[in-house]
């Protein structure tokens, strides 16, 4: 258990703070921030505590090596003195704050505690170090128990909730990104760990065997718990020069972490198949919430098995997915207080014990682990098709238990069998559709297919051409992830290359569409342009790949890369899409460019269908005008959708209005077309989703934006509207899924318990913003070296109550030369980077 020195400590600064916010609101007392710091700090070190008090009884040292051999014990004495000294002043505070006595100044005490903790900082290191050791060599019985293990995790999780936090204010974008996406990826890991645990305690695993399963367990939070501590005090001191060196140790715990959850997986196998359900399921009340997390993580693994493009993967991929989505359902399930799911406790316990275990046998064949219990790909498939049978059987008693009494929220059973959009914005805003372009072109898919698995057995480039908005990147995107395509080639990647690109940027890219490197790997990062096109180079080499460069504007991506494609005569493939032909004409390509056709009147009446109504029919009163609405689209599938989203918004006597604005805007040009019909959405768009759509044109084209960031800088400047009845968070969401139901944002990425974790606009819908931006003098985006150093600020615009925005999509050593902008920029309203 921690000190309660600390506690006591956290408790008095807790009730202190409360104190002052609530009875000295215009007063100011200095020191209050430092105060906020210091919690977070007692927090990091109440951590460590219940880490090293655990082996405060053996015969530990701060450093086995060290001549000194100052002992654990002491050092926590040591730290227990320092606290109980400050304590008290900070107790006698709080009893002043109490009485309403008035206190005026924190800053001379949170400072001297500290600076004395600081003074701790690189032993407490050197003490995880040391523990971490030797939980790797002494027996079990020196090692966390369960409860304690549990503890120790749910602290390291709130520390790092505090810690990524901070991380939202690092310089640099690129490494607070890549950091950032670690510390998340450590925050899961973490977390499938702690609900393991209580998962195998639900089943009354204990003893040695309980011991087995925690063992390899503690390697991955002893270490977080060391690189959390050492992230936040360089932070704290502004060292970020420390961050490339923080990301490096984070993928090497992350790497480690793997193999920890292998031997997990072997152990947990193990013990579920000695043990029969139904007599070693506790009798008492199920704990649903240990259920629930349990089902969370099996989640999280699946979807994270679901990102592999392996071979064996895809032979199974199509039963992982119906896995994936009934465990989806069983979690909207466990998330009801419907007590007459109760009789079923047995039955949804036992089906999770057999997913996980199925779960744990593709995590253990895809990592090629040799070991006993590792079951071969048949085996595999199998009981994918078993627990998938199961989890099916289960979901009828669960509906046919709910014809007699329904559940709060029914909608549940129903998933995705509505299919009218009218109804944009779900109350929870967790599921949303599919919104990219649908377009059902067989004809082109087999063509482009039979190219890419045929023909010469060189190296060949193919082109797919064809104006803006014509579906080029769907089609892509459909070949890319055909079963056939995925059997065929030994590697797939992926990247977007949009206008303005760069080198290296598009290398890690490259590199991270690999299931392997699906978190930027900070051993990448640091490495330059050269050494990563030779990484990519070795990479290819001695497989047949397909690589896939989408939206192409020339010739100079193939010219910086395409020395690291080696052409080995076994039948790679380069697949590029460009709304310009001379970029095919540019390349060495054996035949000539694939040039995507139009959609048929027909096929844009189907698709225009599709999108407004789903699986419902179009009504008959509505089939003339929706008839003439689609040929007005000129096959053009990005037109198609923009306007079944302003359809599928309004009344049905509102379709003929849309018609004539259509009608009177169409210029025969196709391009035109798209553009101004992506003008006739925003018309249509309700007033406060507007600058929250062009928004979208502060970050760069064909960028992937994480949905919480978005949505926070939407409530920073003030476009969330607050109602008092909900949280402005969820009201961003429901902004967000507002704006994906209208087909203007599409889904990149999807979280693996639902909800949209990134997202993306048309490179045309981008172009829009931004031009629409600048006319209202919302925002100006700025690019080059000469647009920084010769702008000018515009005059204020009446007609733009949130004042204008700078965006500079440059790297920060471009502002140390550019000093002539430096009045102007203090003039703005905000200044994105």
């Amino acid at each position: 258990m921690a000190s309660n020195s600390v506690n006591s400590v956290l408790h008095d600064l807790e009730l202190l703070l409360n104190n002052l916010q609530r009875r000295q609101r215009d007063s100011f007392v200095a020191g209050i921030d430092d105060a906020l710091a210091l919690q977070q700090n007692l927090q990091f070190l109440k951590t460590f505590q219940l880490c090293a008090r655990k082996w405060s009884n053996n015969d530990v040292y701060l450093d086995r090596n060290d001549h000194k051999k100052v002992e654990l014990r002491s050092f926590l004495s040591c730290i227990d003195n320092t606290v109980n000294k400050i304590g008290e002043y900070f107790h006698f505070l709080c009893l002043l704050s109490s009485y309403n006595s008035v206190v005026r100044d924190l800053k001379p005490l949170v400072s001297n505690l500290r600076v004395n903790m600081k003074s701790f900082q690189q032993e407490i290191i050197k003490v995880y170090i040391t523990v971490s050791d030797y939980n790797s060599s002494m027996q079990s019985t020196c090692c966390m128990s369960d409860d304690e293990l549990v503890g120790f995790i749910d602290s390291i999780l709130r520390n790092l909730v505090h810690l990524l936090s901070r991380m939202k204010y690092l310089p640099g974008e690129d490494c607070n990104s890549v950091l950032q996406a670690k510390f998340e990826a450590l925050q899961d890991k973490l977390t499938i760990l702690k609900t393991f645990i209580g998962f195998a305690k639900l089943f009354c695993i204990e003893g040695s065997e309980l011991e087995d399963l925690l063992i390899p367990i503690q390697y991955v939070p002893l270490n977080a718990a060391r690189l959390s501590f050492m992230c936040y005090m360089c932070l704290s001191a502004y060292e970020y020069e420390e961050v490339p060196k923080m990301c490096s140790m984070m993928s090497e715990l992350l790497q480690k972490g793997n193999c920890a959850h292998i031997q997990i997986c072997e152990a947990y196998i193990k013990v579920r198949r000695a043990l029969k359900s139904s007599e070693s399921l506790k009798t008492t009340k199920m704990d649903k919430i240990i259920v629930r997390d349990f089902n969370d993580s099996l989640i999280c693994s699946l979807w994270e098995l679901l990102l592999w493009n392996t071979s064996f993967m895809a032979s199974v991929k199509g039963e992982m997915q119906i896995l994936f989505e009934g465990l989806r359902f069983l979690r909207s399930i466990l998330r009801e207080p419907w007590e007459k799911i109760d009789k079923l406790d047995g039955k949804i316990v036992t089906v999770l014990s057999e997913a996980g275990i199925v779960i744990c046998c593709l995590c253990m064949n895809e990592v090629d682990v040799d070991c006993s219990v590792a079951s071969d790909s048949p085996d595999c498939c199998a009981m994918l098709v078993n627990i998938n049978c199961d989890i099916k059987l289960l979901k009828t008693q669960i509906i046919d238990l709910s014809i007699t009494k329904s559940p709060p929220s029914y909608q549940i059973f129903k998933g995705q069998e509505v299919g009218k959009t009218s109804s944009l914005v779900p109350s929870t805003g967790k599921n949303p559709i599919n919104h990219e372009v649908v377009v059902e072109l067989e004809d082109e898919t087999e063509k482009v297919i039979d190219r890419l698995v045929g023909g010469s057995e060189n190296l060949e480039i193919i082109p797919i051409v064809g104006m803006a908005g014509l579906g080029k990147t769907t089609l892509a995107k459909k070949i890319y992830n055909n079963p056939l395509i995925l059997h065929h080639f030994h590697i797939c990647l992926w990247c977007s290359v949009s206008q303005l690109y760069n080198k290296k940027k598009l290398l890690l890219q490259i590199f991270c569409d690999d299931g392997k490197h699906s978190r930027m790997n900070g051993e990448l990062e640091n490495l330059d342009e050269d050494d990563l096109l030779e990484k990519l180079y070795k990479k290819l080499m001695g497989n047949k790949y397909l690589v896939v460069f989408d939206d192409v504007w020339d010739i100079g991506v193939w010219n910086d890369l395409g020395y690291s494609f080696p052409d080995e005569k076994n039948g790679s493939r380069i697949l590029f899409t460009s709304r310009f032909s001379n970029v095919a004409s540019e390349v060495k390509i054996a035949r000539e460019p694939h040039s995507l056709r139009s959609l048929t009147d027909g096929e844009s009446w189907e698709l225009l269908q599709k999108k407004v109504f789903g699986k419902e029919d179009c009504p008959q009163a509505l089939h003339g005008l929706g008839m003439e609405i689609a040929e007005n689209c000129k096959g053009l599938p990005l037109t198609i959708v923009v306007i079944a989203g302003i359809l599928a918004t309004i009344e049905q006597d509102g379709w003929e209005e849309v018609a004539k604005s259509l009608t009177s805007t169409i210029v025969y040009e196709t391009d035109d077309l798209c553009k101004n019909t992506l003008k006739l959405s925003f018309e249509y768009l309700p007033h406060h989703l507007k600058p929250c759509l062009l928004y979208f044109g502060a970050f760069p084209e064909d960028q992937e934006i994480l949905t919480k960031k978005l949505m926070s800088l939407w409530i920073a400047e003030g476009f969330v509207e607050n109602t008092g009845s909900k949280r402005l968070e969820d009201l961003a969401e429901e902004y967000m899924m507002n704006l994906i139901g209208r087909n203007l944002v599409m889904v990149a990425k999807q979280r693996s318990i639902g909800g949209v974790e990134a997202c993306r606009i048309h490179d045309l819908l981008h172009e829009f913003c931004k031009a629409k931006s600048k006319e209202e003098n919302f925002l100006q985006v700025l690019r080059e070296y000469d647009e920084l150093s010769t702008f000018n600020e515009p005059p204020t615009s009446k007609g733009c109550p949130f004042g204008l925005r700078l965006s500079i999509l440059r790297s920060q050593s471009c502002f140390v030369h550019v000093y002539a902008v430096y009045y102007c920029l203090m003039r703005l309203k905000y200044l994105i980077h």
